[in-house]
């Protein structure tokens, strides 16, 4: 089921009717009637059971509900959300994210909404003076409940492209939090966890031999279960580690045939290392060219931008979406496997980071002046002085208060930001949009996985050693394959002194180049992001009223609009990604 809103009065209070604006908000959804209150319900996919007016029903919020072994039924889910006691936590955390449901066994009985052990699977819920709901769409809820725009949260998306912790940009509208529950009745809505945070194994610290041996048993037996379950499924394939992981973990004899997508554009080299790993294995490789497609029209770059923007509840870039969603529209829509994930075992912000540190306000700041701000900061002349100002001060201290709870071990402590704040609230609003699409599952974010991955130690995951001895475990000849990197897996599992240079080299000039557009006031823009924001701001440029919200809110200045919507200079992917959320949020 694409999209879900419940919404509960308080006793004695009278059930509001359904508000137009919060269920548009969903794009296509019927309402029903309840008990205290109503619900609104998108298309339902096969499986999801609803009874007559929705009086009880038990649905999927995203496509897949599969643990590592096998697919959860219907009945099963019911089970295990219940009336939200007596939950089985280690059960639920054992369903592989992206994943959340939702669930009511009788008009009476209160509804529960789970979300995965990650909070991957983006659900949000907001509390009223005796009114309450639920949501896939903070956006519905921003609609239910009038909220005003959240500007400390604006301010740190106008410097890191995404949200730290559980606010959105809606006041009063909030994330379920990993591994949680939110139940919803009498008015009232409960948020609770099933499953603490903690990663922490039970017993001894294993080896890393000892964690690379079961992560890689894990992934062996996923993929078996998975593929001998739904044998059509499509592996998606780059040149990287994370999709070479996932490749090596499929045994050889079911390698014959696979079906693997590539999506690039010419001049790219994921298309290029994913065609030579095809042909050594054997597997059905398509390769779909961004750059080959028909043009778009900057009218419609513009109307893709919007939608992409609404679907990522205007906190995560739509100009990166937008081009995924055209190419989607084009690729069957099925079941996917994605390397997504991979990041836990290659200790991502490691790179110049002190060894045996302890976490501190001063390190978290030089994190993110040097790697939260580089890829999709706003050109500071684009925003208000005032606000650009404030933004530096909220993003701070939202950014610290996001490694509450974290290691005291500065590496371990980033290692958990970048998982539960990172990967759960950027790479989670994309993978929720694609969860909704498609079967679309990530083997490395098996709880267990990602438990082991956390308990090796920062010295043996540093510079893809961890990931590399896991390669050459799961396959040593496509280990002897160098990466897109042009190192080779085989050799940074063995951690000599020059594979460790040249790692470091790689990794280095990532480095720098984030370093310059720091210093230059750039952005990395992803793939495909670019072009279309130059045909977003053409339209602009056209039909300069596209960009009426923009004006007067203190946040955007109107001098450099003017001059941006008369001139002829690109503006980069970030700030048009922003400007364009900031148009959509204000709606």
């Amino acid at each position: 089921m694409r999209s879900f809103l419940a919404v509960s009065f308080a006793p004695g209070a009278a059930p509001g009717t359904p508000a137009p604006a919060a269920v548009a908000a969903l794009g296509e959804a019927t309402v029903h009637p309840g008990a205290d209150g109503w619900v609104a319900l998108g298309a339902q996919d096969p499986g999801d059971r609803v009874e007559e007016q929705a009086r009880a029903f038990t649905v999927r919020l995203g496509r897949a509900a599969r643990t590592r072994s096998g697919d959860v039924s219907t009945d099963a889910l019911a089970g295990l959300l219940k009336d939200g006691s007596g939950v089985d936590g280690t059960a639920l955390a054992a369903l592989v994210p992206p994943f959340a449901a939702a669930h009511r066994s009788s008009p009476a009985a209160p509804t529960v909404v789970a979300t995965d052990w990650l909070g991957f699977r983006q659900v949000f819920f907001w509390q009223g003076d005796g009114v309450a709901a639920v949501s896939t769409s903070a956006l519905a809820l921003k609609a239910l409940a009038g909220s005003t725009l959240n500007t400390a949260a604006l301010g740190l998306q106008s410097l890191v492209g995404w949200q730290v912790g559980l606010g959105t940009v809606f006041g009063d509208v909030f994330k379920l939090e990993a591994g949680s529950l939110a139940v919803l009745s009498g008015g009232r809505v409960r948020a609770q966890r099933y499953i603490e945070p903690s990663l922490q194994l039970d017993g001894a610290t294993p080896t890393v031999e000892t964690a690379v041996e079961e992560m890689a048993g894990l992934l062996e037996d996923f993929q078996t279960a998975y593929l001998g379950d739904h044998p059509a499924t499509v592996l998606q394939l780059t040149g990287g580690q994370d999709t070479r992981v996932l490749l090596c973990a499929v045994p050889a004899k079911l390698r014959p045939g696979l079906r693997a997508l590539t999506v690039d554009v010419h001049g790219g080299s994921d298309a290029r290392h994913a065609a030579k790993l095809s042909e050594l294995c054997g597997l059905d490789h398509q390769i779909y060219w961004l750059d080959d497609q028909p043009p778009v029209t900057p009218a419609d770059a513009w109307r893709l931008a919007l939608e992409a923007s609404a679907a990522l509840d205007c906190m995560a870039s739509p100009l990166a979406l937008a081009p995924l969603l055209l190419a989607e529209s084009n690729l069957e829509q099925g079941h996917r496997l994605s390397g997504l994930g991979g990041e836990t075992c290659r200790g991502f912000y490691y790179f110049g980071q002190p060894r045996g540190a302890t976490t501190s306000q001063a390190l978290v700041a030089k994190l993110a002046n040097w790697r939260l701000y580089a890829n999709e900061a706003v050109l500071p002349q684009a925003l208000e002085p005032d606000f650009a100002a404030r933004a530096q001060t909220d993003a701070l201290e939202l950014i610290w208060a996001g490694f509450e709870g974290t290691s005291s071990e500065w590496l371990r402590a980033i290692d958990q930001f970048y998982l539960f704040q990172r990967m759960q609230r950027w790479a989670g609003a994309h993978g929720s949009v694609a969860a909704t699409n498609r079967f679309f599952v990530n083997p490395m974010f098996d709880r267990r996985f990602v438990q082991l991955a956390h308990a090796v130690s920062p010295d043996d995951k540093r510079g893809g050693r961890l990931t590399g001895q896991l390669i050459e475990r799961l396959d040593p000849k496509l280990a002897a394959v160098p990466l897109d990197s042009g190192l080779i897996p085989a050799k940074l599992g063995q951690g000599g002194i020059g594979t460790r240079a040249a790692a470091a080299r790689v990794t280095a000039g990532r480095l720098a180049r984030k370093i310059r557009q720091r210093v230059r006031g750039g952005s990395k823009a992803q793939l495909g992001a670019g072009e279309w924001a130059a045909l977003v701001v053409d339209h602009w440029r056209a039909d300069p009223g596209a960009v009426a919200p923009l004006r007067g809110n203190g946040i955007v200045r109107e001098s450099w609009l003017d001059e941006t919507l008369s001139g002829t200079a690109a503006v980069p992917a970030a700030t048009v990604a922003f400007l364009t959320n900031l148009i959509v949020a204000a709606r």
